[in-house]
């Protein structure tokens, strides 16, 4: 299992090596129609349509603005090596803010023309615990630079979650990552997958994640998918916990726990949103993981969750 999850985690990864200003307050300000509520603001993670951008990453971002979104957030993947300034403008041109950033690792420079199997591994070996202060000071150039104000790092590999004693050093360097982003006005976030919900002698990683990291500096990105996927309650982490997660990713899983387009699958996000919003979520992100239609995919996701009411 570990070595799926570890394989899983690289290619997620390996997908940024081979192929922002912040957003409107009213982001995650409900829309009032007749008395029922409405998400009046959400985005896209580009992770769903990595295949489209990697051909043709301008006339992707058109088709995004055109379907509707209004925000996007980039993945591990960047700009795909785009100058920043150019992306702004792309942005700016089709009407997209990227409020929120992404941490990846600081990877060499020629690592696009590395073998698959070593790109993955130095991307694993740069991606853990010990290197995430370096790695988030890298990401905050880039933040910077899209004046973005929160910063999420997508994960630490499930190798960091062998022992409580590596998760208590994991928390330490969250800690220090915190500090950093806050001292250039930034807040860091962790976005979860299902690993940190693993026990581990009686207790869950991520619980100690949420409750022994800094409440100023330090804030969590929730997925809906990866919590229902490891046997969590969204409900439960979102009261247990509130003003604790700055954004949320709207992700489905089907009933045979794979994924599926927002609005199709089992999670109940009329529930989670309204959950969410009360609970100070700020930014929701529209995701789904390597669709067999990417395009497809986006589409239905928008459509479902602006007629949503809740």
């Amino acid at each position: 299992m570990r070595r799926r999850e570890l394989l899983r985690f690289g290619a997620g990864a390996l997908a940024w090596a081979t192929l922002l200003a912040p957003g409107r307050a009213s982001a995650a300000e409900p829309a009032r129609q007749s008395g029922v509520r409405k998400l009046a603001q959400f985005g896209l993670q580009l992770s769903t349509v990595t295949r489209l951008l990697a051909q043709d990453f301008e006339g992707t971002l058109k088709q995004v603005a055109r379907i509707g979104y209004s925000l996007v957030e980039f993945s591990a993947m960047g700009t795909l090596g785009r100058p920043v300034e150019h992306v702004k403008r792309l942005l700016a041109e089709n009407g997209l803010e990227a409020p929120v950033g992404r941490v990846s690792p600081k990877l060499p420079g020629n690592v696009m023309q590395m073998p698959r199997e070593e790109a993955m591994r130095i991307f694993a070996e740069r991606g853990q615990a010990k290197h995430l202060v370096e790695n988030v000071k890298h990401a905050l150039e880039d933040a910077q630079a899209f004046g973005q104000r929160v910063i999420n790092l997508p994960a630490l590999p499930p190798t960091e979650f062998a022992s409580l004693d590596q998760v208590k050093r994991n928390i330490e360097h969250i800690n220090a990552a915190g500090e950093v982003c806050a001292a250039q006005g930034v807040q860091f976030g962790y976005h979860n997958h299902d690993w940190e919900l693993t026990p581990i002698d009686g207790i869950i990683p991520y619980d100690l994640m949420i409750e022994q990291t800094d409440p100023k500096n330090v804030s969590f990105q929730l997925d809906s998918y990866w919590i229902v996927k490891a046997g969590g309650s969204l409900s439960d982490y979102l009261g247990r916990y509130p003003g604790r997660f700055n954004s949320c990713h709207l992700k489905d899983i089907d009933e045979h726990g794979d994924f599926e387009d927002v609005g199709h699958g089992t999670i109940d996000f009329p529930r989670f949103v309204a959950e969410a919003q009360a609970a100070g979520a700020r930014y929701f992100f529209v995701e789904r993981d390597d669709p067999p239609d990417p395009a497809s995919a986006m589409r239905r996701s928008y459509d479902y969750i602006r007629d949503m009411t809740y």
